[in-house]
């Protein structure tokens, strides 16, 4: 037996942990990050839904039910709570991120009806609109995070301790890109045509301000801008490839960030995996941390990870790809193998565990990276 096929098999057991009944507020079935959680999270439960629907497209019933607990809890200006309880909103996280209608699109198409969304376009459109109108930069035209954990990258160096809506992030926007796409989508398939044409305008125009205006020619990469200064935040993190996975970047950007940065060792690129923040960076360290947040200043996430590999597929990095898919399956089996569980993230230079045992959440999109690397198939493209 491969080791990826022994990770399958572990995976049978996990994709049964992540599934919770409808309870209380919170009103149908939804997906949590296995372990003690029972909250409906924005990030874990999208990514999770994600990684079932993409195997078994009947599962996308998870996705569909993830879109319609936060229908559920929309409220009139287009606030929408990104973290949900049996007992009600949590207030840790603030607005929902924006895989609102991406979640509503991929479950749609899994699924093979867009119908049940007649209702519900508006209330989707609302919550991105809302972003917008709070936390949006007229003179870039581009958005920010509240703060860094609503980012789900709790302490991305290039977001933390900056002052609320203050970042205007890289990996926000290019999430957007791929909301706004997505929300084009929707409506072209409910017979929306002006609805669709321009959500499919604004994420164009959104993909234009990204490439110019958070693009740093000199250093060739992506960059956070701290918008009261209007200068670049020019740390080397997770946060600045996330337009290589929405599949955004020009072919010249793409190869010039993935060569000088991903796959440099002296940068992002490890022995276990890819970093969360460059090794010469300062700030760089591999605590075992959890509270007050996660740590993402240097250690290897398997989601994060995912996100790296399918930008280095999408840009031709097929060899770094599949040897980063190797890395990350066997981290994550070793760790099944002596803790009986999988962590949230793994130390770069040794391969040991970290935060948070007995783990699971988008650690599930770990199977697919073979799969999409043999298909070069990225399943979140809209």
């Amino acid at each position: 037996m491969t080791p990826y096929e022994e990770l399958k098999e572990h995976f049978k057991k996990y994709k049964w942990e992540v599934k919770r009944k409808a309870s209380g507020k919170i009103k149908y079935d939804y997906l949590v990050p296995a372990g003690p959680y029972d909250e409906h999270w924005d990030w874990d439960g999208f990514f999770i839904g994600m990684a079932l629907s993409s195997q078994i497209p009947s599962e996308a019933i998870y996705l569909k039910n993830w879109t319609r607990n936060y229908l559920e809890n929309v409220k009139k200006d287009g606030f929408t709570p990104g973290l949900l309880t049996p007992e009600g909103v949590d207030t840790r996280l603030k607005h929902i991120k924006p895989f609102f209608a991406q979640a509503a699109y991929h479950a749609s198409k899994n699924l093979g009806d867009f119908s049940w969304l007649k209702n519900g376009l508006g209330k989707i459109e609302k919550a991105t609109e809302y972003r917008q109108k709070k936390y949006y930069d007229s003179q870039t035209g581009l958005s920010c995070w509240a703060d860094s954990m609503e980012s789900g990258a709790d302490n991305n160096i290039a977001a933390l301790d900056y002052p609320d809506g203050s970042v205007i992030a890289v990996d926000l926007n290019a999430f957007l890109y791929l909301e706004l796409r997505a929300l084009s989508k929707i409506a072209g398939e409910l017979g929306k045509k002006p609805t669709a044409t321009k959500y499919s305008k604004k994420a164009q125009t959104l993909k234009k301000q990204i490439n110019s205006v958070l693009w740093s020619t000199k250093d060739e990469s992506y960059y956070n801008i701290d918008r009261k200064t209007g200068a670049f935040i020019t740390r080397d993190t997770y946060s600045n490839f996330i337009p290589l996975f929405a599949g955004i970047a020009p072919k010249n950007k793409a190869e010039a960030l993935i060569t000088k940065y991903l796959i440099n060792p002296k940068k992002m690129w490890a022995k276990h995996g890819i970093r969360t923040l460059a090794k010469d960076d300062p700030g760089y360290s591999q605590r075992n941390i959890i509270k007050p947040h996660s740590n993402w200043q240097g250690p290897v996430w398997p989601i994060a990870n995912y996100l790296y590999f399918q930008g280095l597929l999408q840009y031709g990095f097929t060899k770094e790809a599949t040897e980063l898919s190797k890395k990350i399956i066997s981290i994550c089996l070793k760790d099944i193998k002596t803790s009986g569980g999988m962590h949230e993230d793994y130390n770069a230079e040794t391969g040991a565990p970290l935060a948070a045992p007995n783990f699971v959440s988008w650690n599930l999109l770990v199977e697919l990276m073979p799969v999409n690397s043999k298909e070069k198939h990225n399943p979140f493209l809209v």
